[in-house]
């Protein structure tokens, strides 16, 4: 659970209005940004109330020209959308906001690029994040104001670590800990502790995440930040489990139940509480490893919290099949798929809104340009023309790429090249019609990981990735040209078999089982394995495509409950 990227504060206005209005605008910001994460509704209300009090004062000011106080309330009102999850709509005002910033205002410049980073960031769009924190970066360095110099490092840091690139992240972030260390901001030092924590413990480094939570911690009860302290000590639980120290775990999560519960921090309340669990069921403590699951699982599905249900019914699962309760651990086996699969789709179509915010922009930059050109005056005709015309192209050429971005995103699986799940289900309908059509077999084989949790708790998130990439390049490569490869969510993988039947697929996966479990995984971490269950399903039984995948993943729970390493289908 991470505190960063810390919310952009809302900045003093500096410019020369007439005081009063100044003095109220300022009152109005300063009022939206302590309310922007507790009730961002209300922050929006009191931004809409700047920015309405700036167009009644100034009323000759053409809306989006350079205005700093108009940048301001603009840049507050689309931080308050992101919050309300409204991110489109965030994502347009803060570009808003960027228009209306005057050029050499580079303070203001880096405040409204970093407020577009931490937005990117909220609508998982990691490019753009890392994008615009860069240019925060580099505006605050233009300044030459330290504190901008701070915040935007640790942005820059917080998006090569959602980016994936947590090794970058770790360096920014040892950076920015110096200086906040220099001026003494324990605040700040606090906040980069725990991201540090948290990257290395997605490296797999769980010593030294325990001693950035530590430290961090430290600076949170210096602080008296009761919040950021049970954040920390959540935290803190994760390696502590992950090197059996469990009864460390078990108190340091204890405390941080009781703290965020008191402060109605309620998602980092379920992800400690899922955390507790594992530790729990890791003692031996079923009966109470059970009951605090089911509240964590109750209180994620009131919340929409997918990604917690998604972990307290992997867990689930785990202690019933240990405890011999079958039909209980097929359940929540069952909808600790199901979650992760809307959690991952969910995570898709922002990306894709992203791409298309960044799309709507390029058609206003064009759109801006042919106004100008309509405009050009006829004694600077020629040399404007030929500018604008260069500039026209580019613009154009900025949509093409954006439209090529959209559709391939649509389609495609990020981290590992494949297909994703949206395409492979519009692709299997149409191909199950047309076997049938054609009087032509096909099969399709659900794959999943073994003890995948397991790998990303002992060796990081970052290994993990590495090993999802290479069990996507074996799959491709040992597959027919005609197959269908996708990666189907988390760690899950699905081919389709056009024009074979079960046998046929049987037979191939057996060879995509063997080659998964015989690579050199020790080029990837010395004590790593990894292997692949298998199940597979035909359509003779005149299955539809949701029917198919769902035999098929009923056949694959037959394969981790006979032992994993395995492949199982039906035989008639």
């Amino acid at each position: 659970m991470s505190l960063s990227s810390p919310v952009p504060q809302a900045p003093s206005l500096d410019h020369s209005l007439d005081h009063s209005l100044d003095a109220s605008l300022d009152d109005l910001l300063a009022r939206a940004g302590e309310l922007f994460m507790s009730a961002p509704m209300q922050a929006l209300a009191l931004a809409d109330e700047a920015l309405a009090l700036l167009q009644a004062n100034l009323p000759a000011l053409e809306d989006g020209a350079p205005s700093a106080p108009h940048a301001l309330a603009r840049r507050a009102r689309g931080i308050a959308l992101h919050y309300a999850g409204r991110h489109a709509e965030g994502l347009a005002e803060l570009n808003r906001a960027l228009a209306a910033t005057p050029e050499a205002d580079l303070g203001l410049r880096s405040r409204v690029l970093r407020a577009l980073s931490m937005g990117c960031e909220l609508h998982g769009a990691v490019d753009g994040a890392l994008g615009w924190a860069k240019q925060s970066l580099d505006a605050a360095r233009g300044q030459s104001d330290q504190r901008l110099i701070r915040d935007a490092l640790l942005s820059v840091g917080v998006a090569h670590s959602r980016a994936g690139d947590v090794e970058a992240g770790l360096t920014h972030f040892d950076q920015v800990l110096a200086l906040f260390e220099a001026s003494g901001e324990s605040t700040g030092c606090m906040s980069v502790l725990n991201n540090m924590g948290i990257n290395c413990k997605n490296l797999g480094r769980h010593a030294d995440a325990i001693a950035h939570f530590e430290r961090g911690l430290g600076f949170a009860e210096q602080v008296g930040d009761a919040a950021a302290s049970a954040v920390l000590r959540s935290n803190l639980g994760e390696p502590l489990l992950a090197l059996g120290r469990l009864e460390e775990a078990r108190r340091e999560l204890a405390i941080a139940i009781d703290a965020l519960a008191s402060c109605g921090y309620r998602e980092a309340e379920i992800n400690a509480r899922v955390t507790h669990g594992r530790v729990l069921l890791a003692l031996g403590e079923t009966d109470a490893a059970q009951a605090e699951l089911e509240h964590a699982l109750r209180a994620a599905q009131s919340t929409g919290g997918r990604n917690y249900a998604a972990r307290a019914h992997q867990t689930l699962a785990e202690l019933h099949k240990a405890a011999g309760r079958f039909e209980a651990a097929l359940r929540h086996h069952e909808a600790f798929h199901a979650a992760e699969r809307a959690q991952f789709n969910a995570e898709s179509d922002k990306a894709i809104n992203s791409l298309r915010v960044q799309l709507e922009v390029a058609d206003a930059r064009h759109e801006a340009e042919l106004h100008r050109l309509k405009h050009v005056e006829i004694a600077h005709a020629h040399d404007e023309l030929k500018a604008l015309h260069a500039a026209l192209l580019a613009a154009d050429d900025e949509k093409t790429a954006l439209l090529e971005r959209l559709a391939e995103q649509s389609r495609t699986d990020s981290l590992t090249g494949l297909a994703n799940r949206r395409w492979l289900d519009e692709r299997l309908a149409e191909e199950l019609q047309r076997s049938r059509r054609h009087a032509k077999p096909l099969a399709v084989a659900m794959c999943d990981l073994d003890f995948f949790k397991r790998i990303n708790d002992r060796f990081g998130h970052a290994i993990g990735d590495e090993v999802l990439r290479r069990v996507a390049a074996i799959l491709r490569e040992r597959s027919r040209s005609t197959d269908l490869i996708a990666r189907y969510g988390g760690e899950e993988f699905c081919i389709a078999f056009l024009e074979a039947d079960a046998e046929h697929a049987a037979r191939s996966c057996e060879v995509l089982r063997a080659a998964v479990a015989g690579h050199d995984w020790r080029s990837v971490h010395p004590a790593l394995e990894v292997t692949l269950s298998i199940g597979i399903s035909d359509q003779r039984e005149g299955l539809d495509a949701h029917a198919l995948l769902a035999d098929a993943d009923m056949h694959l729970y037959r394969a981790k409950r006979d032992g994993k390493n395995c492949v199982r289908w039906h035989v008639a």
